[in-house]
C-alpha cells in the first residue's frame, strides 16, 4: 500500500511540479529518489522473500512470518508441504502399480 500511494504521489504531480513558473524543478527529483528509497526499505523490511517457493507454502509464510522480516529465519518457515505431497503422490503410484499387477 506504501508503494502504491507514493507512485500515485508522484503520478499525479509531475506535472505541476515540473512547470515552469511555478513548479519546484530540479528538487523535484530528490523528491523521486527519496520516494523510491523509501519504496526499497519497505520491501526489504516487510516483504518476505518467495522465490521459487510454491504457493502451498505461500499462505503459511504470510500468516506465520514476522512483521521486521530481514531477521527472520527462513529455515523455519520452510514446509517442504509440496515435496511431501510429492512423496505422497508417488508412494499411491507405486501402492496401485503393485495392486494392479497382483490382479493381473
Amino acid at each position: 500500500m506504501t508503494s502504491f500511494a507514493f507512485n500515485t504521489m508522484i503520478g499525479q504531480t509531475t506535472s505541476v511540479a515540473l512547470d515552469d513558473e511555478h513548479g519546484i524543478g530540479w528538487r523535484w527529483y530528490i523528491l523521486f529518489i527519496v520516494c523510491n528509497f523509501t519504496n526499497a526499505i519497505f520491501f526489504w523490511a516487510f516483504l518476505p522473500e518467495t522465490a521459487k517457493r510454491p504457493l502451498e507454502e505461500m499462505r503459511y509464510l504470510f500468516t506465520e512470518a514476522p512483521i521486521f522480516v530481514p531477521t527472520m529465519d527462513m529455515e523455519q518457515f520452510a514446509t517442504n508441504e509440496l515435496e511431501r505431497r510429492v512423496v505422497e503422490v508417488e508412494t499411491k503410484q507405486e501402492q496401485m502399480a503393485g495392486v494392479a499387477q497382483h490382479e493381473a
